[in-house]
């Protein structure tokens, strides 16, 4: 079960600080996460653990991931990202 806890857990770990990471974490956090099942909530919060050097790499698709849960959060963090370019 996820609590409120969680969820403020879960917004400011995804303030990293650095503005690439940041226009792409928190509106997914604010508009698709909440959307998702709890296991990829889970796993986003997993996925959180990566350094920020880590996570520009791959979000900015410079760094193919190699592990399957890197790989599926990649690609749920940018497909929600497309869209929210593609509606604005």
């Amino acid at each position: 079960m996820i609590t409120e806890q969680n969820w403020d857990s879960i917004k400011w770990k995804s303030r990293r600080g650095m503005r690439e990471l940041d226009l792409m974490l928190e509106p997914f956090v604010e508009k698709y996460l909440p959307k998702l099942s709890e296991e990829v909530f889970w796993e986003y919060d997993e996925f959180l653990n990566l350094s920020d050097l880590e996570l520009v790499g791959f979000l900015l698709r410079r760094v193919e991931p190699t592990e399957p849960l890197h790989i599926k959060m990649v690609k749920i963090i940018l497909d929600a990202h497309d869209q929210e370019l593609t509606a604005n």
